[in-house]
């Protein structure tokens, strides 16, 4: 009898160890297009597409289930599910859980019949006396609209079948709605005369919300959606359940010059990262080849140059997620130059509405200037093309300078910049390499600034006749011990892990370091979460009687 009892625990004992082995990630069944249940009975949809190709990555390690928003959610409470696709959350992310970057992101925006009117926009709703409007009883919805007229009326629904029949009464101006979901069911039920307005609003991130007892999920997951952005599959899902809910209410021939003109530019900006990308490519091939060479050499360094090899293979992989990366952070001020230019030719506006559209085309070039700027700089130091160029400079005012120029994004920011001169002990003239120095202390201050969300960042110096000392510290969201170690390699960001809540290709420290080494000085970190960072930087005072250059 006790040798039945022992046998039926071991079983139940390794049956639970076996209901551990995958990762279950659970899914509304009725949230089109995203994830939904079909006619056929089965969930299908952007996400459930998604989760399927990072599990071909990863050895069908995830489970995939479906039920009713609550219980998903309550399923995720409790334990019983690892993660929950479709999650949509602003930078103020409920921090008991992992969040994953951003799978898409989602809008909502005005919807109105083409019987009745041909278009509809934000004016439209200022200026009718008492516009009707149907959207969901949402209360930052409501202030939204009351905002524009206080007069408004409302017509609550609680379904887009509702809310699309609606719109079929003349007397209603217009609809609220996430806009991709409205437009699938307008064109599930043959509604093509619904369509969408060009003004997008209430913009929110869609991904994974992952139970902090899962990191290791949240790795996959973050890691997976990377590979398959990099290697094309996410575009094809996406073109495969997003693309078609896409309907334009414009005439694009009399834009096809523009349209002509951004594919353009965004071709020339794609040519410049394939050619990076087959540079990088180049140099592991050639590291490769000559790993495998070493191997024929000497059978007793085989497993270390097997290790070598590896570490080859995971550098490619990281190259090419970075190459996803660049891919978004210069799409994403792309978009946004030719949609604010595109508004821009419309009369709809006033000149203050106009203005912001500029100053955010300004925004969006400058982004994407700094990161063009970056590619240029490190494929220079990729190849060895970068040169050290030595001559008189003054510290205080290349210092002085950046202070004031830093100021302004630190107090729009609410962030105290401060500037602490030390100790000042030379007679000599100090020689180094201006435009280095720029570009170390300004990626090291921008860092600072960005990653501070309150508090302070400080500037202090110092410097004698042989070398100059500097200190930016911060006290900001810092730096964990086991990255500390990588975020001054290429193509690393130190918050990369769990969330993309923080815009930048990841190289600015790269190159800092980079520039610091030609300079025959030293970098290092000083770091803790949740406790800020110190960056402490020396440089030798360089002889000016003697020519010097490196790479």
């Amino acid at each position: 009898m006790k040798i039945k009892i022992v046998f039926i625990f071991l079983i139940f004992i390794s049956l639970d160890a076996l209901s551990y082995d995958n990762f279950k990630v659970m899914l509304s069944d009725s949230y089109p297009p995203y994830n939904f249940v079909d006619e056929r009975g089965e969930l299908v949809g952007l996400n459930v597409d998604i989760l399927k190709a990072i599990n071909k990555l990863y050895d069908d390690q995830i489970e995939i289930e479906s039920g009713d928003w609550s219980m998903v959610n309550q399923a995720l409470e409790t334990g019983d599910a690892c993660a929950v696709a479709g999650i949509h959350y602003f930078d103020n992310m409920d921090m008991d859980y992992f969040h994953t970057r951003s799978v898409i992101n989602t809008y909502h925006c005005f919807f109105y019949n083409k019987r009745y009117r041909n278009n509809f926009s934000i004016r439209d709703i200022r200026t009718t006396q008492s516009p009707l409007v149907v959207l969901w009883e949402n209360d930052v919805l409501i202030h939204y609209i009351l905002s524009l007229n206080p007069n408004a009326r409302f017509v609550f629904v609680r379904s887009y079948e509702e809310l699309l029949d609606e719109l079929e009464r003349e007397e209603v101006d217009c609809a609220i709605a996430q806009k991709i979901m409205s437009l699938y069911y307008a064109k599930s039920l043959d509604k093509n005369y619904i369509f969408a307005s060009d003004k997008v609003f209430l913009e929110r991130n869609m991904g994974f919300k992952v139970s902090k007892n899962y990191g290791e999920l949240a790795e996959i997951l973050n890691n997976g959606l990377e590979i398959i952005m990099a290697n094309g599959e996410y575009q094809k899902i996406y073109d495969k359940w997003i693309t078609p809910h896409y309907r334009s209410n414009k005439d694009w021939n009399k834009y096809l010059k523009y349209i002509i003109l951004g594919g353009g530019l965004i071709l020339l900006v794609f040519g410049v990262l394939l050619v990076f990308n087959r540079i990088l490519k180049s140099q592991v091939r050639k590291q490769t080849k000559n790993l495998q060479s070493q191997l024929k050499l000497n059978s007793k360094i085989r497993y270390e140059l097997e290790d070598q090899k590896i570490k080859a293979e995971v550098s490619d992989q990281m190259k090419s997620a970075f190459l996803a990366n660049m891919s978004h952070e210069i799409r994403t001020p792309m978009n946004g130059i030719l949609g604010f230019t595109e508004l821009l030719k419309s009369d709809n506006y006033d000149s203050k509405e106009r203005d912001y559209f500029i100053n955010l085309i300004q925004q969006s070039g400058d982004r994407m200037l700094s990161t063009i700027n970056n590619i240029i700089d490190i494929s220079k130091i990729e190849s060895g093309a970068e040169k050290v160029l030595i001559k008189p400079v003054d510290i205080r005012r290349i210092i002085s300078d950046l202070y004031d120029f830093f100021k302004f994004e630190a107090s729009e920011n609410k962030i105290d910049l401060i500037l602490k001169e030390e100790d000042f002990q030379s007679s000599k003239v100090f020689y180094s390499d201006e435009y280095k120095l720029n570009s170390i202390f300004t990626n090291l201050i921008k860092n600072a600034i960005k990653f501070t969300p309150r508090g302070s960042v400080t500037v202090s110096y110092s410097y004698s006749n042989n070398t100059a000392n500097f200190c930016i510290c911060d006290t900001g969201i810092g730096i964990r011990e086991e990255k500390q170690q990588i975020i001054f390699d290429h193509f690393v960001r130190a918050d990369i892990s769990y969330s993309s809540e923080y815009e930048g290709s990841g190289l600015g420290l790269s190159i800092s370091k980079e520039y610091v080494n030609m300079l025959g000085g030293t970098i290092r970190l000083e770091s803790a979460p949740g406790k800020g960072s110190k960056f402490f930087i020396t440089l030798p005072n360089i002889d000016g009687n003697k020519m010097y250059s490196g790479s």
